[in-house]
């Protein structure tokens, strides 16, 4: 324990049984309490904490800004487009919001913040093949989202390129329709985005 001790603080104030003043035993005492201090402090963190008045949050829907023409691979030419994606994945967002706690959902105008984005990727990856035949793929769903004050003036977190994902055969006995793997990914989507809002809280 000494040695140990000896490494991190200056020779004289190291713990010795003998020779050492009342004074200098307080000294050892509050450099190791500060120290340990020091350490426990060290952790990693991300993002700022938002303003303890902020309680409540609006979910704006998210502009859907999915090119369908550009190619994105071979087997799966275009961007996939789905009607109301946008509303759907607000959905998702507001029952996320519910369920973590932190900030409750209010209407425009009536909320501490503002919470808009945009939908930029769904796309559907092929992962497993048979016969040449593809049976299992990914579906993600990326967007970039910005929490605002009330005033929309100041961005209080802001994050580009979160990505939910999910994946599904197309066989089998965990078969499982396109639908409802998007439904998937939405709600890794909106975890990911409702734990980068209130992370730090």
């Amino acid at each position: 324990m000494r040695s140990k001790i000896s490494k991190i603080l200056p020779l004289s104030l190291t713990f010795s049984p003998k020779g050492r003043g009342k004074g200098e035993g307080v000294l050892l005492y509050a450099m190791l309490f500060a120290l340990c201090a020091m350490l426990c402090s060290c952790g990693y963190t991300t993002g700022a904490v938002l303003p303890s008045d902020i309680k409540t949050v609006h979910v704006a829907i998210f502009k859907n800004s999915i090119d369908i023409t550009k190619e994105i691979s071979a087997k799966d030419k275009y961007e996939v487009y789905r009607p109301n994606l946008e509303v759907d994945l607000r959905d998702e967002i507001v029952e996320r919001f519910f369920l973590d706690g932190h900030l409750k959902v209010a209407k425009q105008g009536s909320s501490g913040a503002i919470l808009t984005g945009e939908i930029t990727h769904y796309r559907k990856a092929p992962l497993r093949y048979q016969n040449e035949e593809v049976r299992e793929y990914r579906i993600s769903l990326v967007c970039d989202f910005r929490l605002m004050d009330s005033s929309g003036s100041e961005a209080l977190v802001e994050m580009d390129q979160v990505t939910g994902d999910a994946t599904y055969f197309t066989t089998g006995s965990l078969q499982k329709s396109e639908t409802a793997a998007l439904t998937d990914a939405m709600q890794d989507l909106a975890r990911r985005i409702v734990n980068r809002v209130v992370e730090n809280w």
